[in-house]
């Protein structure tokens, strides 16, 4: 018994090694045959169309030959046929010997066609037999990454730049971009940092250096706490009492006069963790000097909050304002509003808006009983943006319906309100916008002196230059020109405003 043991031992030792001996010998046959040269030549010009007839003979003069089904698989995949390159690349697996190369193009195919579980499974095949580690912790972390499982992508980016440094700046981007996915936005753009630091030139750089750009934006934009500075230098042709709307005035001097403005608004948002839920706060400070009409002298100040929910792509707001204004040293006006105005995006570029505002003035020095503006004001409105150039710019278009209840005869009206503007980056860092607008207002009583109804149309258009020059700090350039014409000539007026201005926005 012992001898035929011995003897089928070296039976089967003789068998295995004339196996691999002919195996060798296969595959090299295969690697020297005229035709597989010919299609190997062929898939190396990208003439994918002969490289699949080509391949497909030597499958046929080579049966069980993995090689030949490897390059076949490899050049349906080349030409995007991925159903019949995953059958390919999965034959030749099966087959002796095993090309490591079809194992990491196998999972970098079911990677791109979304099949994440079959791609894990050749994944572990690829760990347990130590076949290219570093490229599989590699595709594993694409893979992990694509299913959501962010930590673990995170890990296994880690361990492919840990086994071969050369993947550092690509595994350092997709750990980037699983942060950003995750919304820890600081850590992705410090790891978009290091990406960009490895090597500024490459095309990754690129990307991540965009991504740096626009995750400081809204960092910036996120940061709770916000700081508004300006003063400005205005030349007015026509000044007016108008503390609260340039478009309701009264008080016109048909005179021209300068002045300097000076604006203050610091603010708080208070955010949930996953910004669902916030609260906006703030305070206004607006000091107005004329240089001739010290009666016309403004000081204002306002506190404000606003809550929001977003979901999902509908960010509901309620806003709430209240304010109080001084006019050449006395009380002029008591001012408090509050509203819903909802917002909703339509597709990735446009926003739709709708809402509805209540507004009470209370006008505080004593005035003829038939003009006084005191009352409550109820706002519909609709809007709609477009925003272009990575939303740096938009084109906005809006209509409001008010009625306003006046405790004076003369200022009770209805009023319909149509406007337009656009905000466009001219290059970087400068901007320009540009506005116009039309008030139809049509006034509900007879008026009291001229024995008939009023009707204004009011007419107003601006446009403004802004120019950063240090961040956060932007020299501004504006015009306004406003025109009231109206039935009744003494609510009649034109208005041209100038002003040049730096404001500091943090």
């Amino acid at each position: 018994m012992r001898r035929y043991g011995r003897v089928f031992k070296c039976f089967f030792a003789v068998f295995l090694g004339l196996a691999l001996f002919t195996c060798h010998v296969f595959a090299e046959g295969i690697a020297d045959d005229k035709l597989f040269k010919k299609g190997v030549y062929l898939f190396r010009q990208e003439n994918y169309e002969e490289a699949l007839d080509t391949f497909g003979q030597v499958t046929k003069k080579y049966p069980g030959s993995s090689l030949a089904e490897y390059y076949l698989g490899l050049t349906y995949k080349r030409g995007e046929d991925y159903v019949a390159a995953k059958e390919h690349l999965e034959a030749s697996l099966m087959m002796k010997p095993k090309i490591k190369g079809a194992l990491m193009e196998l999972i970098d195919l079911l990677y791109r066609i979304g099949e994440y579980d079959e791609a894990k499974k050749w994944i572990s095949v690829a760990e347990n037999e130590g076949i290219r580690p570093a490229q599989a912790k590699f595709l594993k972390g694409l893979t992990l990454q694509k299913s959501g499982e962010y930590e673990g992508s995170i890990e296994a980016f880690e361990q492919a730049k840990d086994l071969d440094d050369r993947l550092t700046q690509s595994a350092d981007y997709q750990i980037g971009v699983c942060c950003l996915k995750m919304k820890r936005f600081r850590d992705a753009r410090d790891v978009f940092e290091d990406v960009f630091a490895l090597d500024p030139y490459s095309d990754i750089a690129g990307y991540a250096d965009r991504y740096i750009k626009a995750l400081e934006r809204r960092l910036e934009k996120e940061r709770p706490f916000h700081l508004m500075a300006k003063c400005a230098f205005e030349y007015d042709s026509n000044v007016l009492l108008q503390p609260t709307d340039s478009m309701l005035v009264t008080g016109i001097t048909e005179n021209d006069d300068t002045r300097q403005v000076f604006d203050l608004k610091p603010g708080y948002i208070f955010r949930n963790d996953d910004d669902s839920l916030s609260l906006k706060t703030g305070y206004g400070l607006h000091v107005s000097k004329q240089n001739d009409f010290g009666g016309y002298d403004v000081i204002g100040n306002s506190l404000s909050a606003q809550g929001n929910v977003s979901v999902g792509k509908i960010l509901v707001t309620f806003p709430v304002n209240y304010s109080h204004t001084i006019v050449g040293d006395k009380n002029y006006l008591s001012s408090f509003n509050a509203g819903n105005v909802n917002n909703f995006m339509i597709g990735k570029s446009q926003m739709g808006q709708l809402g509805a505002l209540y507004k009470y003035d209370d006008y505080l020095r004593p005035a003829l009983p038939e003009e006084d503006r005191t009352g409550s004001e109820l706002t519909g409105i609709a809007g709609w943006f477009w925003f272009f150039a990575g939303r740096e710019g938009f084109v906005n278009l809006r209509y409001s319906f008010t009625r306003d209840w006046a405790e004076g005869n003369n200022w009770e009206y209805w009023g319909n309100k149509i406007s337009a503007g656009v905000l466009y980056p001219l290059w970087d860092k400068f901007k320009l916008n540009l506005n116009g607008e039309v008030f139809f207002q049509d006034f509900e009583n007879t008026h009291t002196v001229y024995g008939e109804k009023r009707e204004d149309q009011v007419y107003a258009a601006s446009s403004s230059l802004s120019y950063e020059i240090f961040k956060n700090i932007e020299l501004q350039a504006r015009y306004i020109y406003i025109n009231d014409r109206s039935n009744l000539g003494i609510y009649e007026y034109d208005r041209h405003i100038v002003s040049t201005g730096v404001q500091y926005k943090f």
